[in-house]
Formats: C-alpha cells, sequence, structure tokens
C-alpha cells in the first residue's frame, strides 16, 4: 500500500476537514499501518503495544479495524511526544505522521461529539481550583490526605486513591513576586536580558519555591524579570478533549504575552510541558496564527535560556559550592522540543559537579498519571527510570517537569529538585 496521504492530514483545527470524524478514522489507519511495519515505538508506552496487538490480529490490515477497536489506543496516548520524537516518518518526510497530534485531533472530535466528562471540566481548571484551594491550603491538603476524602474523589472525579497529589501554598508565586518586587526585578540599571516569566499554574500554585529559585537565579545573573499577566497554559483542557476552554486560555495567554515579546522580552516558563505548549501546541490550535509563531520564536524553557547565556558568555558562574553527581531525568516535553538537555549542560558548569542526563519517561503526564484506571500502570511505565534514578549512589536528583517530580518522590521517597533550585543553592544563595 502507498503510504502517502492523498492531502496533508488536517492538524489545524480551523480546518473543517479537522473535525471529520470518518477523516480522523482513515488517517489513523493510514498511520497506525506505518506504524505496524516499522514498530520502533513498541515498548515506549502502553499504546503502542494496545496498537500492536490489534493490528497483529488483523495482519497489518486496518481497513478491518474501526473507532470502538481503536478506543484503548486513543485513551492510552498521554501526550509524553517521544513517539514523535523517534519516528523516522515525521514531515518532512512524505509520509507527514504524527501520532501525537493525531491521538490529540481525535480525542478534541471525541468530545465535541460526545461532550467533555465533569472530571475533565473540573480537574481541566487548574486556575479556578488553585484559586479556590490556595485560599484554604491547609484544609485541602488535610482533605487530600485523609482516605474517606479520597475514596470519593476516587469515586466522583476517578483520581486514585493512592496517588499523590500537590500541596497548595496560602501565598502564590505570583502574590510574592508582586510583593517582592512589584511590577518588575530589576536587578541593575543595564540587565543583560529582560525576561517575561510564564509561570506556570502548577509553580504558581503549588511549587512556589521553584518559581522563587528561578528569579533568584535570573537576578544572579543580572536579567529583568515581570510576570505578566497569564492562565494556565491549557494542557489539562487538552487531556481532557476540552477544545473550547482550552483555546480560551491559549488565546487568553497570546494576547498577555505577546506585548512583552513586542517589547523585546523573551518568555522563560520553569516547566517543559509549558514551554512545549507555547512553543509548539499554540501555533498548531491557532492555525500558525503570526501572534502565536512570534511567541513561540521567543519562548525557552528555564534552562535552555540559561545555556542561551552560557552561548553568549554571559552565564554568572560565581558558584560557591559544589552539587557533587547528579542524575537528571530528561523530561519527556524537553525532548520533545529538539533542544537537547540544557539544563543538565547548565548544571555541569558548577565545579566539581558530574550531571548523568538520563532519558527516560516518568509516566505521570498529570491527569492520566493520577487517574484511578491508569495511576499503577504509569508507575510500571516509570519503572525504568527510578531504577536508574537510583544508580550509583548520587548526591542529587533533578528533573525540571513538576509531575515527573510527584511520581519520582511516590515511587522512591525521595523529590528532585529542579534546576533553578540546584543552581539557586550552588550559588550559595539563600531561600526566598
Amino acid at each position: 500500500m502507498v503510504h502517502q496521504p492523498k492531502q496533508p492530514p488536517a492538524y489545524n483545527p480551523h480546518d473543517e476537514r479537522y473535525w471529520d470524524g470518518d477523516d480522523v478514522l482513515a488517517e489513523e489507519q493510514r498511520q497506525f499501518e506505518i506504524c505496524h511495519g516499522c514498530r520502533l515505538c513498541f515498548n515506549l508506552c502502553p499504546s503502542f503495544l494496545a496498537l500492536f496487538d490489534l493490528t497483529d490480529k488483523v495482519d497489518g490490515d486496518l481497513s478491518k479495524v474501526g473507532n470502538a477497536d481503536l478506543r484503548p489506543v486513543e485513551d492510552l496516548c498521554y501526550q509524553c511526544k517521544m513517539c514523535y520524537s523517534v519516528c523516522p516518518y515525521t514531515p518532512p518526510h512524505e509520509f507527514l505522521m504524527d501520532v501525537p497530534r493525531l491521538l490529540m485531533r481525535n480525542k478534541f472530535v471525541q468530545t465535541k461529539e460526545e461532550g467533555v466528562k465533569l472530571k475533565d471540566r473540573i480537574l481541566g481548571d487548574q486556575d479556578l481550583l488553585g484559586k479556590v484551594s490556595s485560599k484554604a491550603a491547609q484544609l485541602v491538603n488535610l482533605a487530600n490526605s485523609m482516605t474517606p476524602n479520597r475514596l470519593i474523589m476516587e469515586k466522583v472525579l476517578g483520581v486514585h486513591r493512592n496517588a499523590t497529589l500537590p500541596k497548595y501554598h496560602g501565598e502564590t508565586f505570583a502574590a510574592w513576586f508582586k510583593k517582592r518586587y512589584g511590577a518588575a526585578m530589576k536587578p541593575s540599571a543595564e540587565p543583560v536580558g529582560k525576561v517575561a516569566f510564564f509561570h506556570t499554574c502548577t509553580i504558581n500554585y503549588n511549587d512556589p519555591e521553584v518559581g522563587k529559585a528561578c528569579i533568584q537565579v535570573l537576578e544572579k545573573n543580572n536579567i529583568e524579570v515581570v510576570v505578566p499577566e497569564q492562565e494556565c497554559c491549557g494542557m489539562p483542557f487538552v487531556d481532557g478533549g476540552d477544545y473550547t476552554h482550552s483555546t480560551k486560555k491559549m488565546e487568553s495567554n497570546l494576547a498577555s504575552l505577546i506585548k512583552w515579546v513586542d517589547e523585546g522580552y523573551d518568555i522563560v516558563a520553569p516547566s517543559p510541558t509549558c514551554s512545549l505548549m507555547l512553543r509548539d501546541e499554540y501555533p498548531a490550535n491557532s492555525g500558525e496564527s503570526e501572534v502565536a509563531k512570534r511567541i513561540a520564536e521567543h519562548t525557552f524553557e528555564f534552562g535552555h535560556y540559561l545555556w542561551k547565556l552560557n552561548r553568549a558568555k554571559t552565564l554568572n558562574k560565581e558558584f560557591t559550592k559544589s552539587l557533587g553527581t547528579i542524575n537528571f531525568h530528561v523530561a519527556c516535553h524537553t525532548r520533545a522540543q529538539s533542544i537537547g538537555s540544557p539544563s543538565a549542560h547548565v548544571l555541569e558548569q558548577v565545579p566539581d559537579t558530574t550531571v548523568k542526563a538520563i532519558e527516560q519517561c516518568s509516566g505521570h503526564d498529570g491527569s492520566w498519571g493520577v487517574s484511578k484506571d491508569y495511576h499503577e500502570l504509569s508507575l510500571k511505565v516509570g519503572q525504568k527510570l527510578f531504577n536508574n534514578l537510583q544508580q550509583g549512589e548520587p548526591s542529587l536528583l533533578v528533573t525540571d517537569c513538576p509531575q515527573s517530580a510527584m511520581q519520582i518522590n511516590h515511587a522512591m521517597g525521595v523529590k528532585p529538585v529542579h534546576t533553578a533550585v540546584a543552581l539557586r543553592d550552588a550559588y550559595g544563595l539563600p531561600n526566598a
């Protein structure tokens, strides 16, 4: 069979064909037939195991499978993007393969037809959850630790009773920044760079220490920082197939961030997932709008931005403390951006510090990893990573992915720190 599509796949939601269920099925059949013959992704995630079990049953003839047959394959995809990273047939190859984007499209089409589930509406709105929970942080954290409440959450929201949940803080990162610096953090009259800090909902509500450490490190490097008006990047709504609300988040962020880009600021995000959204998903889901593409060009992961400073020979290397031996987890969404392992390279600039980069998936993803259906499976996915993180008796575990940090802590009893926290300590800076 000829595997070239008769016309380019509909990856643009502004294309009327994007929402055609028959077209989605035909494209799944085409791409999965290629997967059947290749199998390079056989050990990447449970989705491909389910796919190859299915294709073997029909001897690779995907015309024999329908929507119901493919649903298990679709449901097991948690958008780690690793299959795209290793696939030999992605654009510009004539086969135009993009399984993650195809399955994202499929989920959007499904929920448009079937409606968004209540649990996905609730768990998708991390801004609302964060605003409400931070006002009563101690009570919410206590309730999230109590067995009766967890049993109710499992039944109503589908959150596994044993999954680790993020903690909430009474003071958000955004509130701390405004109280400490006002409108902007200006380390000098002549900063070497200007950053619009996209703090992400996770850092803002659940892990403000990481955000504070990021600011301290940027200040040490003579970088001016502002914190723009912003909302969640929208990935939690994407996970639930809620195109409408994920698009609202995207449009709000695009309108806010472009003002800062136009004023010469780079956008820096401490979370790989959020920088991936701004760099890759916003252009695609906006129909390749010029605003989204311009923002994407000026967006960096935290470590990626510091590595940019290093290449420009402006990275401050006045470190006062060695970090020893670091086992560094390279997040899937960092790898998906094709930027290498910039945070690991930055940490290697600390004297007497050795960094081992481990490129394996933690299996978390957010809502997928805490769901009652997939939590235990997610831990099995992450087992190779957990095993490798223990090798060599490291002094420190580091990951830039907040969800992976929770997953690693849950499995190993040791919570990795963010690159910013490690660098703050290496600079000898006190906790903010």
